[in-house]
């Protein structure tokens, strides 16, 4: 072999190498990736989501690692306890999904859901939680899927899941998932119901947060639906 062929074979190499850093840099497909998400998962959620792990087998996976293994995906939580489309953290001290730009700003995963709704039954006055009324929840909700919407590629599959529920609580269940339910089927974004997921004590820890059974149950949800 010539000195010149071999010279083409290590450009040709140092290309091929330098177009994948630059491609994973951006967030592009990864060579090792498999399934249909191969540009990864981000996952924007409350507390459901930001207090469990991506530890095979331990009892505090996320039901967001098992569904990113399941498909052979990586998983991004951006994700804090107490928080919603309205509301900020339990002390009034966190943030909303919105006030998280770098979850939906330049990213192109091949898919991103949104968990929550929960915590949404108030929002933040003067350091206080003060109970909010439909129209204002339904504003937060409508303007973050605008929002997503806006910044993320068409190539972007967007899935709502419905606010997980316990055992605890139940008065504002129906008002607050038929609030979410309405705004994504407005925007035509596919909407999962989690309803009857953590509904049973043998699934939550402390009637609001899933074991994990519980989050078995809920990663199975999703699954099904994005199979």
């Amino acid at each position: 072999m010539s000195r010149s062929v071999k010279r083409i074979g290590v450009v040709v190499a140092l290309t091929i190498a330098l177009l994948a850093a630059w491609q994973t840099a951006r967030g592009g497909e990864q060579p090792n990736a498999s399934g249909p998400f191969q540009r990864g998962i981000v996952v924007v959620g409350d507390s459901i989501t930001a207090e469990y792990n991506d530890d095979k087998g331990d009892e505090f996976q996320g039901w967001w690692s098992m569904v990113g293994r399941h498909f052979g995906a990586h998983v991004t939580t951006h994700a804090q306890s107490g928080s919603g489309y309205l509301r900020q953290g339990m002390e009034c001290t966190g943030n909303r999904f919105i006030d998280r730009p770098e979850a939906f700003r330049d990213t192109a995963p091949s898919l991103f859901i949104v968990e929550g709704g929960r915590n949404d039954w108030s929002s933040c006055i003067e350091g206080r939680h003060v109970e909010a009324p439909d129209e204002e929840i339904a504003g937060a909700v409508n303007h973050y899927f605008d929002v997503i919407q806006k910044n993320l590629p068409r190539s972007t599959r967007i899935v709502v899941l419905g606010p997980p529920w316990g055992t605890l609580d139940q008065l504002g269940r129906h008002r607050l998932t038929a609030i979410v339910f309405a705004a994504a089927k407005a925007h035509h974004i596919q909407y999962v119901s989690t309803m009857g997921t953590l509904d049973r004590r043998e699934r939550v820890l402390d009637g609001i947060h899933p074991n994990r059974v519980g989050s078995r149950a809920l990663a199975d949800r999703v699954i099904a639906a994005l199979e």
